[in-house]
């Protein structure tokens, strides 16, 4: 099993799509809100627009939007779902085993399909969901199958692998797998350009203390989010904010003032007593959208990711889809102001998060209790790049939990060590989770759940013993 029989498996079932399609069937795409859900959601879109089907789309946190929609559909309406379903295949056979259903998904299956489903998920032919390929990836190779048209959709692919960090499990914070298959289609079209460079965020436009004080991936304490502190650092290494009165950006620096910088930020870090190897995050491969204009954070497939994510988890996911589908003017305007304002948010959570206040060690996890003062939607964004710093022990996996209503919703993040050690974070809170009356599920290195606010304490004491059973088989 592997990549030629993953690929089988999607030209397999895009004949019974093309089938669908001809017959009239009409069609809701559900898709998650994050930066790989709103690409799954876009590239479903144009590939069912390009094809003349009828379909409407639908942004969803989570399984139980779903759940509340399907029995309301009319019969001759077939429900996609990307970027979610795998991890719930036991609920909806139970609840809708006679519906139509295309799931196309890279979270770990729970159970099997019916088998008139379309299930394609690259962890049914041995392919690591978490690392490989995207929910969007997967959804463009659907839409290429269909037609090679859709090749145009290649980079928005990328941007979703990106925005699901799936460059993280690389040294190089490259794409590898079938994400790279996927790029070097891109390229190849010249929709896509590669190439190695310092990771700093907004590095083609904005000014370079800001592009410094904008990157949180890795976060570096005490200047991610703070521009004063961004100008005083690198005012500190006699680095040249500005070219008479204009400010320069990122790219306009030397190779040498790169190197100054980078080895000014392993100095500062080491000053911290954090680990410079924070730094080595910095490094990796650019991937740029070749058709945006240099001024938009479109240009830089991260930061396009970053944009479809502040949509996303603000509730203006239909601004991201959009965006997403080749929407820009006035839209991306509105995007951008977003995006600031996210960023804005994001960067106070963190602080709150840094400060240490609510932080529980259990035995085997760490447990940050966000309460209420960390929104329910920023809960994944934050644990992700919290889990990038060096605050964390590399032996314990990161747990945090955030308060919506009578709910809870949990982030859970690993370290790659963690992995190797055998521990699966995607069924340990899919097992939490069932105990406490909750739904959770994910990959083997971040994952997620919600549950009954009552059930908080009991939950974080069934992830603490699952974890420490995990270990130690």
């Amino acid at each position: 099993m592997g990549y030629g029989e993953f690929i089988s498996l999607i030209n397999d079932s895009t004949d019974k799509i093309r089938e669908f399609i001809d017959h009239g069937n009409s069609f809701i795409v559900f898709y998650h809100i994050d930066a790989d859900g709103l690409s799954s959601g876009a590239i479903s879109s144009v590939m069912l627009l390009r094809a003349g089907a009828r379909f409407i789309t639908r942004a969803v946190r989570s399984i139980n939007e779903i759940l509340e929609t399907i029995p309301y559909l009319q019969s001759d309406t077939i429900a996609l779902l990307t970027d979610i379903g795998s991890g719930y295949l036991s609920i909806l056979r139970e609840k809708f085993h006679d519906k139509q259903f295309i799931i196309l998904d890279h979270h770990q299956p729970d159970g099997e399909a019916e088998k008139h489903w379309i299930h394609i998920n690259p962890h049914l032919c041995d392919v690591d969901g978490a690392r490989d390929i995207s929910s969007s990836g997967i959804t463009y190779l659907v839409s290429k199958s269909i037609s090679e048209e859709n090749i145009s959709l290649s980079p928005i692919a990328v941007v979703g692998a990106l925005g699901d960090l799936q460059d993280k499990s690389s040294e190089k914070r490259e794409l590898g797998g079938l994400n790279k298959m996927i790029v070097e289609e891109a390229v190849k079209s010249g929709l896509l350009k590669v190439s190695d460079d310092l990771l700093f965020y907004g590095r083609s436009y904005r000014p370079i203390h800001l592009a410094l004080a904008s990157t949180t991936s890795p976060y570096i304490p005490g200047i991610s989010g703070s521009e004063a502190h961004a100008v005083s650092f690198l005012n500190s290494l006699k680095i040249r904010l500005k070219e008479d009165d204009r400010w320069r950006v990122f790219t306009e620096l030397s190779e040498e003032e790169k190197k100054i910088i980078y080895n000014g930020l392993m100095k500062y870090l080491s000053s911290l007593n954090f680990s410079p190897s924070i730094v080595k995050e910095l490094v990796g491969k650019i991937y740029e959208l070749t058709r945006e204009e240099e001024w938009t954070p479109l240009k830089d497939a991260r930061e396009f990711a970053s944009l479809l994510n502040a949509c996303g988890k603000t509730g203006n996911e239909w601004i991201g889809l959009a965006i997403a589908m080749g929407a820009r003017g006035e839209i991306l305007l509105q995007a951008q102001k977003i995006l600031e304002e996210y960023k804005r948010r994001l960067s106070e959570v963190l602080d709150y998060l840094i400060r240490r206040e609510n932080w529980q060690e259990l035995k085997h996890i760490i447990a940050i209790n966000g309460g209420t003062a960390i929104d329910e939607r920023m809960v994944s964004s934050a644990s992700s790049i919290l889990s990038s710093s060096d605050l964390l022990p590399e032996d314990k996996p990161l747990v945090m939990l955030a308060i919506s209503g009578d709910k809870v919703k949990a982030s859970a993040r690993a370290s790659m060590k963690l992995i190797r050690m055998g521990l699966n974070l995607g069924l340990v809170m899919k097992k939490a989770a069932d105990r406490v009356g909750g739904v959770g599920g994910g990959h083997d290195i971040a994952a997620g759940a919600e549950i009954p606010l009552a059930k908080k304490t009991m939950f974080l004491a069934e992830v603490d013993a699952i974890v420490g059973e995990m270990l130690k088989s």
